[in-house]
């Protein structure tokens, strides 16, 4: 009995004295606090160094964290705020400050629509441009001009050197046929419009269609300086949330936004130049080569020409020789308290072209607004008024217009005095059916744009705990661009006199873009936050309307610019309202940073596709496995090894009006009625869809070097073709889906800090990329495509069942050959930034194109007109008794160009500080170059060009372009 008693006094001291074991533990509270703002920090990590012990700030900041003994480091981090290790002693409460972080920030990439994740645990090959990428080594007029050699997998090319810009964007290859192959483009939220817009010019000029009149697209609107970053989404593994639109990939644009804290102001100014990157040149004459070419009075006027002036006349020289002006001023400041935050800026940027008369200006005003409204609700607004206009004078494809300064420079003999008399009057052309100078100084050829861009977002959390925390999104936009073109030919034109005396035409253009999306965001984190999930739901809405109206006017009464001052009016107009509805959802699972798997899942309808009411799915999933966050990893050199994979679907509805059969108006007796106009519509037409599968591998070493390799293949099935149609249909063509295509390529990243020392820093990368297309079924005979070439017997695109879909073909011998690819072998762009003593910023990018041809067909225009640089030498002449097939005028497009190159210093703080005291904190003084020298032995201006605009199968062909240009910059950077 008392042995029993002895036990029972031990059992009950042990039960007595575990909550003292227990308590023994100390708790130590505190907050984190944002260092500027002095803003609580919300779902902050704080672990335990050298544990798993830890747990996360609530949404004002405050934390309670319990530890076996003091004292202790905690380890206090999270994405967008600098890492910190803090030495605790005490209990509490104690106070950390931590500092918004650029850096962490670009480790940061959008995954859902209303999620992200860090770079370290993507499954996706996602490039990120930062804005010190974008425009902190030169000036840069657009957003997608400041891309080149920035982005693996995404080909460049420029359809127009005119200021302004117009690009084309290509995402891992072509994706469509006849439909979109440019990006969607979304700017903090807002589904932009980055339409080219005709003006009408080819009416005048005889062009063959809208997408060859030089236009610029629309994201020149965007000012590049307001960029915070840029993701781009290449592919369908990636872009496949975004459904319907997601076909070509994705570029999403984060502007700049406020920080808390003092207000802070920036002023930037640039100026610079624009010059001829790469003059022809005239062609050696001589007197008996001019005989020898057309005959002895020729050569009589090639004499008096010399006797009088001492040399000929150089035109190239005269309208592509002016040195254009460029000014780029920039306002901002930024700031704001814990509960709210602002970035305000304005812009002027004015660039004269090369061109004399030509030029694009852009008034840019901007206002990021994020506001917290209590702790259960925060809210940001994104608002953009742009105002731009652009001259872009008379370049490009035409037929006979007189007006297209290639064709006319082709033609016109250099002893021929063009020049106006003294009394103003610009003489006949007596070799062409226009006068360049006359042109260039009375015709016109303009643009206006007004601008405005709205975004808003409205965040609310609706439960957050220990464990789980849901919110509730709710974002969007609208986009509106009012847009005016302006056409003029006077009556005294050359070619006009005789004709139709007198051309005008003026366009109002107006888009309308409205989206919106309802999320609901799901973040869990599992026991001992090994397992963490992040589930998202939501729908998202797009509408689009446009009405593009252009009035055109023929035979003007002297000096009028009215198009009702014309006897011959014509007025065209084209309206156009989309709208889609999506659903979609997708979950995120991360397992202690080892294993990090999605998979998502979106369901769209559209109004452009054959029934307007059927959901199309489009399937994501993605692992990626971190082999270094394993506890068997021990190589401590190799800080990352990750291997991904990812596959996802994308879609492309037809394009406006292809699902209906097409009515033209018709004149019968007076009667006016409609009548079928040949294209009959597909009611049962689906949109293009694309698959891809894509793995990877990335590499980090020493926190120093790291290497991202991908391969991707991407097949597009049931691409939207048109087929001719048997006259006994009582139409002649058809619209449908009719064939699939391919394109599979690696992409290698590699970057490196090669050296980190006191007083010299050396960062440096270099890019690799190919690309692969091949189409893989045709249910119509191979074809040459409309609209993308000048036919057979010059050369074209031409869609073939087994061949690249970049292919040129043309006749030789009777016999259709394939003569040239405009696709590249494969591209490469190597950068480096260095820093010398703190002070000196020294950068560089040079990009390799190799392979690739293009159909250059100014040359074909300056054979015929005997006037091409090389005819005095054999290799020339032999060209020239060769047939005037696409052989001849194919020619490698390969180069080699310094795209970018700068120098910056930094004035020492001290020395800003005696003269100005703490009014100024930074200046930087910087001189800069674009596109300096190109090795190439492509002969025209520049081997990256296209005749066709950027839209459908645009790259490589080449008529009478706008030469591209090579600026020089001085930056004066203040910040106060």
């Amino acid at each position: 009995m008392k042995k029993q008693t002895h036990h029972s006094k031990w059992m009950l001291l042990i039960l007595l004295m575990l909550p003292v074991v227990f308590m023994a533990q100390e708790t130590i509270t505190g907050r984190v606090v944002i260092q500027e703002s002095g803003e609580g920090a919300a779902f902050m990590n704080v672990i335990e160094d050298g544990t798993k012990n830890g747990t996360a700030t609530d949404i004002d900041g405050y934390f309670t964290l319990s530890v076996e003994k003091l004292p202790v480091k905690l380890k206090i981090f999270a994405l967008g705020f600098s890492e910190e290790l803090v030495d605790v002693k005490t209990t509490g409460p104690i106070t950390v400050q931590v500092e918004e972080s650029s850096e962490s920030l670009e480790e940061v990439v959008v995954t859902g629509l209303a999620s992200s994740i860090k770079r370290s645990n993507l499954a996706n090959a996602v490039s990120t441009v930062t804005a010190e990428e974008l425009v902190g080594n030169t000036g840069q007029t657009t957003v997608d001009g400041a891309l080149y050699g920035k982005v693996t997998g995404v080909n460049i090319t420029s359809s127009s050197g005119a200021p302004g810009g117009g690009f084309a964007l290509r995402l891992r290859g072509v994706s469509s046929i006849n439909g979109n192959n440019q990006p969607l483009v979304i700017v903090d939220g807002v589904y932009v419009n980055n339409v080219e817009i005709p003006s009408g010019l080819r009416f005048a000029s005889g062009g063959n269609a809208g997408n060859e009149e030089n236009s610029s697209n629309r994201l020149a609107d965007l000012d590049p300086n307001d960029i915070e970053n840029i993701e781009v989404l290449k592919g369908s593994s990636a872009a496949a949330i975004y459904g319907q639109r997601g076909n070509a990939g994705v570029v999403i644009i984060t502007t700049k936004r406020g920080k808390g804290g003092r207000t802070k102001i920036s002023f930037s100014q640039d100026t610079g130049i624009n010059v001829i990157q790469n003059k022809l040149g005239l062609r050696p004459w001589t007197a008996q080569s001019v005989e020898n070419t057309f005959n002895a009075a020729e050569r009589a006027k090639y004499e008096a020409t010399i006797a009088a002036n001492g040399e000929l006349y150089d035109y190239e020289e005269e309208i592509y020789g002016n040195t254009g002006f460029i000014t780029d001023t920039r306002l901002s400041a930024t700031g704001g308290d814990e509960k709210t935050k602002f970035y305000v800026g304005g812009s002027y940027r004015d660039e004269e072209g090369i061109i004399k008369n030509t030029g694009f200006d852009r008034l840019s005003l901007r206002a990021n607004i994020d506001h917290r409204i209590s702790d259960v609700f925060d809210f940001t607004s994104t608002t953009n008024y742009v105002r731009s206009n652009s001259s872009r004078s008379f370049t490009g494809n035409e037929n006979e217009g007189g007006l297209s300064y290639g064709y006319t420079l082709a033609f016109t003999r250099p002893w021929v005095n063009l020049y106006p008399d003294a009394n103003g009057a610009y003489p006949n052309n007596p070799n062409y059916s226009g006068n360049p100078l006359f042109v260039r100084d009375q015709a016109k050829n303009e643009d206006s744009n007004n601008r405005i861009i709205q975004g808003f977002k409205l965040n609310t959390k609706l439960y957050t705990g220990d464990k789980n925390r849901v919110r509730f999104v709710v974002n969007g936009g609208v986009d509106y661009l009012a847009n005016e073109t302006y056409v003029y030919v006077p009556e005294t034109h050359q070619a006009r006199i005789d004709g139709q005396a007198g051309f005008i035409a003026q366009g109002k253009n107006n888009f309308t873009q409205f989206n919106s999306q309802a999320i609901g965001v799901w973040d869990h984190t599992g026991l001992k936050g090994d397992l963490n999930l992040t589930t998202q739901l939501g729908v998202t809405y797009l509408k689009q309307e446009g009405n593009l109206v252009n009035g055109r006017g023929y035979d003007l009464a002297a000096g009028q610019t009215n198009v009702d001052q014309s006897v011959n009016q014509e007025i065209d107009q084209f309206k156009s309202s989309e709208e889609d509805f999506g659903y979609f959802s997708q979950i995120e699972a991360n397992y202690k940073d080892r294993f990090i798997a999605t998979v998502g899942y979106r369901l769209d309808k559209s109004s452009r596709n054959g029934d307007p009411n059927k959901l199309y799915g489009f399937p994501k999933a993605s692992l990626a496995v971190n082999f270094n966050n394993f506890d068997f990893w021990t190589l401590e050199a190799v800080n990352q090894f990750k291997f991904r994979t990812a596959y996802g679907e994308t879609g492309n509805p037809a394009a406006f009006g292809a699902t209906f059969t097409s009515l033209a108006t018709a004149n019968i007796g007076g009667s006016l009625g409609v009548s079928v106009a040949g294209l009959k519509g597909d009611p049962d037409v689906e949109p293009e869809t694309a698959s891809e599968f894509e793995i990877g591998l990335d590499i980090g070493l020493f926190n120093r070097i790291s290497l991202e390799a991908t391969y991707y293949y991407k097949n597009v099935r049931d691409l939207i073709l048109s087929r001719s149609l048997p006259a006994s249909s009582g139409f002649t063509r058809e619209t449908t889906n009719l064939a699939d295509l391919e394109n599979k390529g690696v992409e290698l990243a590699l970057r490196g800090d090669i050296l980190n020392g006191e007083n010299f820093t050396w960062n440096t990368g270099v890019q690799f990329y190919l690309n692969r297309s091949e189409v893989t079924r045709l249910d119509v005979p191979a074809f040459a495509q409309p609209g993308a070439g000048f036919g057979t017997g010059l050369g074209t695109f031409y869609i073939e069942e087994g061949k690249p879909v970049t292919q040129l073909v043309g006749s030789v011998n009777g016999e259709l050959t394939q003569v040239g690819n405009v696709e590249p072998d494969f591209q490469m762009a190597f950068n480096n930034s260095l820093t010398l003593f703190k002070q000196w910023d020294i950068s560089f990018l040079l990009q390799w194109k190799e392979g690739g041809e293009n159909l250059n067909l100014s040359r074909f225009l300056t054979d015929l007109g005997q006037t091409t640089p090389d005819l005095e030498t054999p290799e020339g002449q032999a060209r020239l008794d060769s047939p005037a097939n696409a052989v001849r005028f194919v020619e490698p497009a390969g180069y080699v160009r310094l795209r970018e190159a700068s120098i910056y210093y930094r004035i020492p703080r001290k020395n800003i500080s005696s003269i100005f005291g703490d009014v100024i904190s930074d200046v930087k003084l910087g001189v800069s170059g674009r596109n300096l020298f190109t090795i190439t032995d492509y002969s025209s201006y520049d081997p990256e060009v296209s005749v066709n605009g950027g839209a459908g199968l645009s790259s490589g062909i080449e008529v009478a372009p706008f030469p591209s240009s090579k600026q020089y910059y001085f930056h004066l950077n203040v910040n106060f």
